[in-house]
């Protein structure tokens, strides 16, 4: 036991040795004033909106590079004369269309203050889509190719499974309930396929996702709308083709890529990321702007994330204290609250808007939509101070789905499973996973989900400033892109992190000249901080690990609460194309 303790000691102080040799490292490059350097940046795993695990205590343990992280790199070398350029080297855009209209902002913004932005791509979808990695590559300045690469830019699909064939076969009974037409996430366990309601929602998405598509990035490369189109309907397109159509600048291997930009910018070269958590390291002004992360499935009790499955839980519990935190920070005199989750817990999402209340009525609370903000996303967003949201953000949502899937006919019939239940009070079975609700539970659930969605519709009502009857007609559970919930008042303004800080400095009374800092919530947890969590209350407070995330969000459909505030699949599929 001594040597054991005495192993983790030492291995803790190494660990902390090397961190620290690390920060002083990652220093010595950016201290030097006046050298020039390139910074670079390699896109070849899933992009998370925000850190919230820290890294190994050991070197290579950093974690991965996430969109807050980029955001923060970006933003300081819009100023930073040292900062020549970025390059940037794509292989795998696995996020959404939101967040790739966040980085071209950020990348058109790193332009127009005087830096050169170089992409490489290998390929762009090798037996692949790979039209959101051309998409987010096209707000480069150049646009280099391997030689033997491809541009499959195969446009979009939306598509989604549908389980009522399989459960027919294992005899287990989906029951469901909706409030609203459009709120079609249990139509993957009631139907076969796409209701006409459903289909009309996600033609709409599509629609207004392509749209985007194509003017963006016929203005990226001076052509047409109708030339884009060809070039979708063409694809996939060799290196050739893509170089003599024009999508594409050079064809050039990695070596070549890397010696030309030597070259112009010289050797000195440092990752975005590192760039990035160097620039954190600034003593804070004496007003700061928060941002505080709202991600994940909106569950009641703790936060948490997964370092292995990447799954995020945004529980009410520890949400709220960090809400009732930010208001009682006095050198916090602004908070944008960025939101990238499906919706959840009806509940759960009423806890935490009741909060941004609360937050609101002590200073500005912007809300700044990331690829989903729908459902539970919209609600704890729908009494903010403003809102902002992606043209692409997927948000609205507004409806009300509950329901269970019956196992006692496949328990029984298929696994020779008998039970004999005992009951005391009418409802007592309601919950239960045996049998469907019958009509007296199904009177009873109507009635629960019809309270939750009218608690909904009125609060959207109040937050928008717009009369309830004219909420119902944007409700019913359709979803609709950011442009289109801008059109109808569901959102104020289009943009990104940029747009929605700036209206939390103007509604706080900041000058445009005054210094002011910005502060990311929540802080990662540490390596070890992780380590030392303990399921509290049947949940682990900080870190799910993903058989328990899985129960966790199994619960609105295997135990329903009176009322679920959830994205349907195929609309998160759209989400983050393929």
């Amino acid at each position: 036991m001594r040597r054991l303790a005495l192993f983790l000691l030492v291995f803790t102080l190494l660990g902390a040795l090397l961190a620290g040799l690390g920060y002083w490292l990652l220093d010595r490059p950016l201290a030097a004033l006046g050298s020039q350097r390139l910074l670079t940046l390699r896109l070849d795993a899933p992009l998370a909106e925000h850190e919230l695990q820290g890294g190994l205590p050991f070197p290579g343990g950093e974690p991965p590079l996430s969109l807050s992280l980029a955001y923060r790199g970006l933003l300081a070398a819009r100023i930073d004369a040292r900062i020549t350029g970025l390059a940037i080297y794509l292989q795998d855009a696995s996020f959404g269309l939101a967040k790739a209209q966040e980085l071209r902002r950020q990348l058109a913004a790193l332009r127009d203050a005087g830096k050169s932005v170089d992409c490489y791509l290998e390929t762009a979808g090798e037996g692949s889509n790979g039209t959101l990695e051309y998409y987010l590559a096209s707000a480069c300045g150049t646009i280099s190719l391997a030689p033997a690469g491809e541009i499959n830019l195969l446009g979009l699909l939306a598509d989604a499974p549908f389980l009522r064939g399989s459960l027919d076969k294992l005899k287990i009974e989906p029951s469901f309930l909706t409030a609203g037409a459009f709120k079609s996430a249990g139509e993957m366990f009631t139907e076969s396929r796409h209701s006409p309601a459903a289909l009309q929602a996600l033609d709409a998405l599509l629609d207004g996702f392509f749209g985007q598509l194509v003017r963006d990035l016929a203005a990226s490369r001076g052509k047409e709308e109708a030339v884009v189109r060809s070039w979708v309907d063409r694809a996939p397109l060799s290196a050739a083709e893509a170089l003599a159509l024009g999508l594409v600048d050079k064809l050039e291997f990695p070596d070549e890529f890397r010696a030309r930009l030597e070259e112009a910018h010289g050797t000195h070269q440092v990752s975005l990321a590192d760039y990035a958590r160097a620039s954190d390291r600034h003593a804070p002004a004496a007003k700061r702007v928060a941002v505080l992360y709202a991600l994940g499935a909106i569950l009641r009790g703790g936060s948490g994330s997964s370092p292995f499955s990447g799954e995020v839980v945004l529980g009410a519990t520890d949400f709220s204290r960090r809400l009732i935190e930010l208001g009682e920070d006095d050198s916090i005199v602004a908070v944008v609250l960025r939101v990238d989750s499906p919706g959840g817990s009806a509940l759960a999402s009423d806890l935490i808007l009741r909060e941004v209340e609360r937050l609101k009525a002590r200073k500005p609370v912007v809300v700044s939509m990331s690829d989903v903000a729908a459902s539970g996303g919209y609600y704890i967003a729908a009494k903010a101070t403003k809102i902002v949201a992606e043209e692409a953000t997927i948000t609205g949502s507004i409806g009300v789905v509950s329901g269970k899937l019956a196992t006692g006919r496949f328990q029984e019939e298929l696994l020779g499973i008998t039970h004999d239940p005992l009951r005391r009070g009418a409802s007592a079975e309601l919950y239960s996973t045996l049998r469907p609700f019958d009509e007296r539970q199904l009177a009873v659930m109507r009635r629960r989900i019809d309270e939750i969605y009218a608690r909904f519709l009125d609060h959207v009502a109040a937050g928008r400033g717009l009369d309830r009857s004219t909420v119902e007609t944007l409700a019913g559970g359709r979803v609709w892109t950011g442009a289109d919930a801008k059109a109808r008042g569901l959102v104020d303004e289009i943009g990104g992190l940029d747009r929605a800080i700036a209206l939390a400095r103007e509604a706080a009374g900041i000058a445009p000249t005054e210094t002011v800092s910005l502060a990311f919530f929540p802080k990662p947890v540490s390596f070890w901080d992780w380590l030392r969590q303990r399921p509290r209350d049947g949940r682990l407070a900080a870190a799910p690990l993903p058989r328990e995330l899985l129960r966790r969000l199994s619960v609105a459909l295997l135990e329903p609460s009176p009322g679920e505030l959830s994205l349907d699949p195929a609309v998160a599929s759209l989400a983050r194309p393929e």
